[in-house]
């Protein structure tokens, strides 16, 4: 099992724990779930940085920064790690 699958395992917990309600102080699930996703789809191709890895990676942050409960203003950090992640997506597309 690779740790692209052991992460996606991770992902799957954390969002079904997400999803009966159990919670941890300020801990974010489904932020965690996020992180864990993405990380699941750079970690094995660090060695080459491209502008879409480089926007998963940001999106990575985060989720990170979220899921610790870290906010700036009224700035939602999961749409910002999701916009990244999509972003890279259409980037990927497009080059």
């Amino acid at each position: 099992m690779s740790l692209e699958n052991v992460l996606l395992i991770v992902a799957l917990i954390a969002f079904v724990l997400a999803a009966i309600g159990w919670g941890f102080k300020k801990v974010d699930l489904i932020a965690i779930g996020l992180a864990a996703w993405s990380l699941s789809t750079f970690i094995g191709n660090l060695s080459s940085l491209s502008l879409p890895r480089i926007l998963v990676i940001l999106a990575f942050i985060a989720f990170v920064l979220a899921s610790v409960g870290w906010k700036y203003k009224k700035v939602g950090l999961i749409g910002v790690g999701l916009a990244l992640w999509v972003g890279s997506l259409l980037v990927g597309l497009i080059t």
